[in-house]
């Protein structure tokens, strides 16, 4: 194929499944019920992986990587996700507690923006989210370091770890964590076909939330 690729991605659709009403100007003071809003009609309205998040993060020398996660919770101390402590996403948060998420609620053209320190959940909440994986995933998991090289015994690794969760379903793998980012800041951005972009960011202050149109 030839360089560059501007005509190729000049013909991508940016035009919504379908587009949610949202009267921006009734939003409530906090963010939270928004938020409940804006997932509930992602999950309901069969928007695919409604729960990934894009997380990005950086090292202790301001080095960034991103990835997928799933957001498995959201509680009014902020958003919820699991990875292996010892994963580079993991390593970055131990070197750099901080962190940004984005939901992109593609086929109602909708994001969700959250910024925010993170925070190590406790363990059991950690065995819980591992729990909640699938068998093959947390055998894989069970079996060898995230993103480490693959060795050429991965696949007997791997059966290893099939047979010790059938012996003990129980088993947790110490190293998956719980992790919260507790946003200093949250935006909602939803494009409108033909109308343009809508921007709605909730800054914490203190106790409290301000809230501000942005322009698009």
């Amino acid at each position: 194929m030839p360089f560059p690729l501007a005509d190729l991605l000049s013909r991508a659709s940016t035009r919504p499944t379908s587009e949610p009403e949202w009267d921006v100007d009734a939003a409530p003071d906090t963010p939270w019920p928004l938020v409940e809003e804006w997932l509930t009609a992602a999950v309901d309205g069969g928007v695919l992986g409604a729960g990934t998040a894009v997380l990005a993060t950086a090292t202790a020398d301001g080095s960034p990587s991103a990835r997928t996660v799933l957001v498995n919770d959201v509680t009014e101390n902020g958003f919820w996700f699991a990875t292996s402590a010892e994963s580079p996403a993991g390593r970055d948060l131990a070197e750099n507690p901080a962190a940004a998420l984005v939901l992109h609620l593609r086929e109602q053209s909708r994001q969700l923006r959250v910024t925010g320190a993170v925070a190590r959940g406790d363990a059991g909440r950690g065995a819980a989210a591992f729990r909640a994986r699938g068998g093959r995933s947390q055998a894989i998991t069970l079996a060898g370091r995230q993103s480490e090289p693959l060795p050429d015994d991965a696949d007997e690794r791997i059966a290893a770890a099939v047979q010790r969760l059938e012996q003990d379903p129980g088993s947790v793998d110490p190293r998956w964590t719980a992790y919260l980012v507790a946003p200093a800041e949250i935006e909602f951005w939803q494009s409108r076909h033909g109308t343009g972009e809508v921007r709605l960011r909730y800054e914490r202050d203190g106790d409290a939330w301000r809230r501000a149109r942005l322009w698009p």
